[in-house]
């Protein structure tokens, strides 16, 4: 099973690669999946590629769901 954690999109050039940051470890990744991607947008990364966008909203809610499961694995 694969978990998409969202990252924050910190770099992007002109060939669609850049990177994003997971919580403060930079990841290289390929934007060519998606549309109009640009600095400090949020996005699902698998092997490499950028595979969907959310709003800020949509990963502080994820993020947080995955903070609250890493203190009580129990529930």
């Amino acid at each position: 099973m694969c978990l998409g954690i969202p990252a924050k999109v910190i770099e992007v050039d002109e060939s669609k690669h850049g990177k994003i940051d997971y919580l403060g470890t930079k990841v290289k990744t390929n934007f060519y999946l998606l549309e109009d991607v640009k600095k400090g947008d949020w996005v699902i990364v698998h092997a490499g590629f950028a595979i969907s966008k959310l709003n800020e909203e949509e990963a502080k809610e994820t993020m947080d769901l995955i903070r609250e499961y890493i203190d009580h694995p129990e529930t």
